[in-house]
């Protein structure tokens, strides 16, 4: 206890000394360029403020672009998935009229054909049952023929007391018979069948050879037109008042493929009675189908005009809408080298505008369409 009581009062006498000895506080002096009296600031990746400041040369350096904002009254209003197929006279499938072996073979993968052109030729196989049965019609065809010569002779001979009629008769079936036994003796001798394209386009894969047997009703060739292609996709019930007479519509591929234009064909009035969808099918011109193949899926986005009567809506760029913190945002260019930040809430959209529902942007802002990640990024790191 004595021990701890010293160590007590040799802290305090210790304390005194350095209050009365130590010189009294003096005001702090900061440095040129900086600022040492304002407390430290966190630094947990969020900006102070709700703008950026970039100068001319940097604007320059990361290809900075803004559009205006605008009113307008056409806007994306709903979005389909589709899938690309043949238009009429965009695909020609060939097949196997008979049974038979190819003896000859003129097209190749990847060939340019037109219509009419050769591809094949096939001839005819029978098998025993089918031959015997030839034989039998092409034999009773010339017992039918001879008889008919026959009877023709002996009425020619007697023609003097013949009957007219009976002359004309054995005539006419001499005649009948010379043309069934001719088809019969055509079919014994000619059993070959060429192969035409039905359409004028290109060759599509495939594995035949020469002298492999094939049956009737297999596919031979496939050929494609690529420049004629249409669209199928599927519209459902609350969607159905969308599809107006106005309405424009625009397919982007789901492989990065830009937008196209389309033109509807038909809507069609028939309802699938397995999912309640009505068919929109579109037509792709031949410069926007080039880009695209049969089978492919694409978004089919709707744009048309708005409701009748209704206002116009508030629209930007798509490019110039981004994320900032899990929210969305735009950033306005309000001075030369000064970007604000304007939080929104976007509505209705396609690869061209989005709609702005709320948000700090009026009509005539010019809001940036490239460059916004950088603009991001210097904004959280300032």
């Amino acid at each position: 206890m004595k021990t701890k009581h010293k160590i007590l009062t040799a802290a305090a006498v210790a304390t005194v000394a350095l209050s009365v000895f130590l010189p009294p506080p003096a005001p702090l002096q900061a440095h040129d360029g900086e600022d040492h009296g304002s407390a430290a600031q966190p630094s947990a990746g969020v900006a102070l403020t709700d703008e950026v400041l970039l100068p001319k040369e940097s604007q320059f350096l990361f290809e900075v672009r803004t559009s205006l904002a605008a009113y307008s009254d056409t806007y994306n209003r709903l979005t389909l998935f589709g899938n690309v197929t043949s238009a009429a006279g965009g695909e020609g499938r060939i097949v196997v009229p008979q049974t038979g072996r190819i003896v000859a073979l003129s097209a190749q993968v990847g060939q340019p054909v037109r219509a009419g052109q050769t591809l094949a030729v096939i001839e005819q196989t029978l098998d025993a049952t089918q031959q015997i049965g030839l034989a039998t019609e092409r034999a009773n065809a010339q017992a039918e023929l001879r008889a008919a010569q026959q009877d023709y002779a002996r009425l020619q001979s007697i023609a003097d007391i013949a009957a007219r009629k009976d002359v004309v008769a054995a005539e006419l079936r001499l005649r009948q018979a010379r043309q069934n036994a001719a088809i019969l003796n055509g079919q014994a001798s000619q059993r070959r069948t060429t192969i035409t394209s039905p359409i004028g386009g290109t060759v599509d894969n495939f594995t035949l050879a020469v002298g492999q047997q094939v049956n009737q009703g297999d596919e031979l060739f496939r050929v494609l037109n690529p420049g004629k292609l249409k669209v199928e996709a599927q519209v459902f019930g609350k969607d159905l008042d969308k599809i107006t007479p106005g309405a424009r519509f625009q397919v982007e591929g789901l492989q990065g493929q830009p937008a196209v234009p389309a033109r509807m064909l038909v809507f069609s009035n028939a309802v699938n009675p397995v999912n309640q969808a009505r068919q929109l099918i579109l037509e792709l011109d031949e410069t926007a189908a080039s880009q695209y193949r049969a089978g492919q899926g694409v978004n089919v986005q709707v744009v048309g005009q708005s409701n009748a009567g209704g206002p116009k809506q508030l629209v930007v760029p798509t490019s110039a809408v981004t994320d900032l913190n899990g929210k969305p945002v735009v950033f306005v260019h309000t001075q030369p080298e000064r970007f604000k930040i304007r939080y929104v809430q976007p509505g209705a959209a396609n690869g061209q505008q989005t709609v702005i529902l709320q948000g700090d942007v009026n009509e005539n802002d010019r809001v940036v369409t490239q460059g916004t990640y950088q603009l991001k990024s210097i904004f959280l790191n300032q």
